[in-house]
């Protein structure tokens, strides 16, 4: 990108998919963002690391719900100059892209902005990275990568017309979320891209998006971005997020959005770790992936562990 984006972090869900992983890792339903599962870094910072490869601290927020801000900051404390942003409560990926979003409309002065999800596990970033690094376009991309099979538990995007002769970037045709085996066998032999919900775009793009599919989530964010840096802020907070239902980024807006770009990308070695089994299907061959069987292994894990965890980890 010629400008720097602001970059959102995503770190706002429960995680319960990996809990029993997490458990048995730390004796505690600790949400897989803010687990160490390879390497030395939990989830969310990994992330953090990535988004610092395309702008500077203080262009980066991380989103979060209010009961884990302790272990966020905590976290987040070798990243100075990084903005913490915490929902009252979860209301769902909608809301917890909107927050940031309009905090940077109100004090920041970054025209692009990039969201990047804290589950995903990218052993080769340099290919996402690049393709992010070009998405300073007029419309909002999302970044969908080559899949390495017939997948049913992603979400999959038809490309259209191709728009750069250069980059492989293409309209975005269709959604399909978690389709049937037989419908994930055609995507794959036709060439559709798994979803990573990696998404790029001028800022107010996204919120013009918020304003037409969202409205009443949009009117009272912007009620609220009034009261940005007073000493009515929190009590302004908490009254937007008591009037807004719980909406979903990809249903309520993505799905609907008229004008959508998917930029193509290939090698990254992109998983979205929504299942125990999913993050050692990953790791398979890797140290990391025979330090995470020992630490599972380890008595004190072992003795916070049930029989359950054990089978919902294999499953």
């Amino acid at each position: 990108m010629i400008e720097q984006p602001h970059v959102v972090v995503l770190a706002g869900g429960e995680g319960s998919r990996l809990q029993s992983l997490t458990r048995a890792l730390y004796g505690c339903d600790l949400p897989k963002q803010f687990a160490v599962l390879a390497g030395e870094r939990s989830l969310m910072q990994a992330t953090i690391e990535r988004a610092l490869q395309l702008t500077t601290p203080d262009r980066v927020s991380v989103v979060v719900t209010s009961h884990h801000e302790p272990i966020a900051r905590e976290q987040l404390v070798p990243y100075p100059g990084i903005e913490l942003v915490v929902q009252p409560h979860n209301l769902d990926t909608g809301p917890g892209l909107l927050l940031p979003l309009v905090r940077i409309l109100t004090t920041s002065a970054a025209r692009h902005v990039v969201f990047l999800p804290s589950d995903h596990y990218i052993p080769n970033s340099a290919p996402l990275l690049d393709a992010l690094r070009g998405s300073d376009g007029d419309e909002i991309s999302l970044v969908g990568v080559a899949p390495t099979g017939p997948e049913v538990e992603y979400g999959w995007i038809v490309p259209g017309t191709r728009l750069d002769d250069g980059r492989d970037v293409f309209r975005v045709a269709r959604f399909h979320e978690k389709p049937e085996a037989d419908i994930a066998e055609s995507l794959y032999g036709r060439g559709g891209l798994w979803n990573t919900f990696i998404l790029a775009g001028p800022t107010l793009a996204f919120w013009e998006l918020a304003r037409r599919h969202l409205p009443n989530h949009a009117a009272a964010l912007e009620t609220y971005a009034v009261a940005i840096g007073s000493f009515s802020e929190a009590v302004a907070l908490q009254a937007a997020y008591r009037v807004m239902p719980k909406a979903n980024f990809s249903r309520d807006l993505l799905a609907v959005a008229d004008v959508l770009s998917v930029i193509a990308v290939e090698g990254s070695g992109w998983s979205d770790w929504g299942s125990p089994a999913r993050v050692f299907a990953s790791l398979q061959g890797t140290p990391a992936h025979e330090q995470l069987v020992a630490r599972i292994r380890e008595p004190v894990a072992a003795s916070n562990r049930t029989d359950a965890d054990d089978a919902r980890m294999v499953a």
